[in-house]
């Protein structure tokens, strides 16, 4: 084999004095896919932001083309032509997308002023080229989380990059945008590009990797070729236990309807929606990004006024006029953007699962703290949300802790019935598996969900019945998990396109 194109040796970083990378060591080639695979919180994005100069480690070296690397900020690592991805969008909003795809690299008059035409005309080039829809001059607080990812994609894919770090860059893009990245992968391993994608999704590793670094509690547990370990190792290397069986048979739903939705419409997002979810049931919802999915929900949830039908619930109606009114009536939405919207980052793990229901635990303007940290930390238990401490702020959590303390806030909320948008996305393998067995449990004992995912084997899996969703509009319903002819993802994608 050939000199690696980037030699990390050693590495090792702490965080007031919890040690969160031990030593470690990767190895990168040209011309390959290299898969960084680990549960929520076993270190690869400290390890990727150390190589991109985000962070500075304690210890350790790196070596590009066999040269020491010191590297003391982003500028290093794109002067090195190394390229971040990064899982949290760092978009600049009230910037266009030109020019946040050339920040810092903007083209220049002779005069030395910014040559604004031709950073629109190269970065219109640049999203055309790989086929990314999305205008150069548009303002980056007008776009999708979908097409920012695309933008965070261009950003990389304008640089003279030799090595490009993908921090879970599907996770808000549809199948055909998707596979439109894979694409791109191929084009850009082919040149002599290394690639390192960090991803939860087993199929995109089986389908992109050439070889696999498996992290566990800051320290690497497995480095080889991909062909020399199956998911099921994979899985096992991760997590430190074999997953038997990630989506659990889920119990028959009953008869009684708790929630019907009939000829909703709103504007253009989405018209003449009708469904009903019944007790104990996982009603799925389908379709690809921007088919109004989350729009019905939001809508059915009062965070966006309805302009047509209605909404009962358990028989009576319930167009709710505010997110209070829902709540208090026993609805819980879960949404697609955690960072963004669902958690409050400066806040303790405890106020961020108890904010729903201040109420239960108040007498007139007294909170009752001691019955709010009692209840909160027997949700942190159940739910095994990894925390030092329920005081800490929850955004020093990992992104697979801080999704289920959001789910924790539903279920201290006592509600009955759940809205959850891509209860999944970004998580590890382990922490979807508790996520799943929650699911089943909550279903099991009398409780309804409403499913949105872009996750088809989820959908598949975790679904009693599966609505598809197209430019706005419910097209069909299919038979999910445990039915006799249950839906495949061939005939989702199908109504879906």
């Amino acid at each position: 084999m050939p000199e690696p194109l980037l030699e990390m040796t050693g590495v090792t970083k702490s965080f007031g004095g919890n040690c969160v990378l031990s030593a470690i060591d990767l190895a990168l080639w040209p011309h390959e896919v290299h898969a960084l695979v680990g549960e929520n919180g076993a270190g690869k994005s400290t390890l990727m932001k150390i190589l991109n100069g985000v962070y500075t480690m304690d210890s350790g070296s790196i070596r590009l083309g066999g040269s020491e690397l010191r590297i003391t900020g982003p500028h290093d690592a794109r002067k090195a032509g190394i390229s971040m991805i990064f899982q949290e969008q760092i978009l600049a909003n009230d910037l266009t997308v030109a020019e946040n795809i050339f920040l810092g690299m903007e083209p220049k008059r002779p005069s030395g002023l910014l040559d604004n035409h031709k950073l629109n005309v190269v970065a219109q080039e640049v999203l055309e080229r790989h086929n990314f829809h999305v205008q150069a001059t548009s303002r980056v607080a007008s776009l999708t989380r979908a097409e920012r990812q695309l933008v965070e994609i261009a950003r990389a894919l304008a640089t003279t990059a030799r090595i490009i770090v993908m921090d879970e860059p599907t996770a808000v893009l549809s199948q055909k945008e998707s596979e439109e990245l894979f694409r791109i992968i191929a084009e850009l391993k082919a040149k002599g590009l290394a690639i390192v994608y960090i991803s939860h999704r087993m199929e995109e590793l089986e389908r992109l990797a050439d070889r696999v670094t498996i992290l566990r509690d800051g320290k690497r547990v497995f480095a080889g070729e991909r062909a020399a370990i199956d998911a099921a190792g994979i899985i096992r290397h991760m997590v430190g236990r074999d997953i038997h069986e990630l989506y659990p048979q889920l119990p028959e739903p009953g008869t009684e309807i708790v929630l019907a939705v009939n000829g909703l419409a709103c504007g253009s997002e989405y018209r003449n929606i009708s469904f009903e979810l019944h007790r104990g049931e996982i009603l799925g919802l389908a379709g690809l990004v921007g088919a109004g999915r989350t729009a019905v929900a939001r809508g059915i949830f009062g965070l966006d006024q309805p302009t047509a039908g209605a909404v009962t619930l358990r028989g009576k109606p319930a167009n709710f006029q505010s997110t209070g009114a829902a709540i208090a009536a026993g609805i819980g939405y879960l949404t697609e953007d955690r960072k963004g919207v669902g958690i409050l980052p400066d806040m303790a793990v405890t106020q961020n699962i108890s904010i729903a229901a201040l109420d239960s635990m108040s007498k007139g303007p007294v909170l009752n703290l001691s019955e709010e940290a009692r209840r909160c930390g027997e949700l942190v238990t159940k739910l095994k949300i990894k925390t030092r401490s329920s005081s800490m702020p929850i955004g020093r959590l990992s992104g697979g802790n801080q999704q289920k303390a959001l789910l924790a806030r539903w279920l201290f909320a006592g509600s009955s019935i759940l809205l959850l948008d891509e209860p999944t996305q970004g998580v590890d393998l382990g922490t979807r598996a508790e996520i799943y067995l929650l699911m089943k449990e909550i279903v099991a004992s009398g409780g309804s969900i409403l499913m949105i995912s872009s996750d088809l084997p989820e959908l598949l899996g975790m679904s009693h019945r599966i609505g598809v969703m197209r430019r706005g509009e419910l097209v069909t319903m299919l038979p999910g998990a445990g039915a006799a002819n249950g839906a495949t993802q061939e005939q989702v994608m199908s109504f879906a396109a």
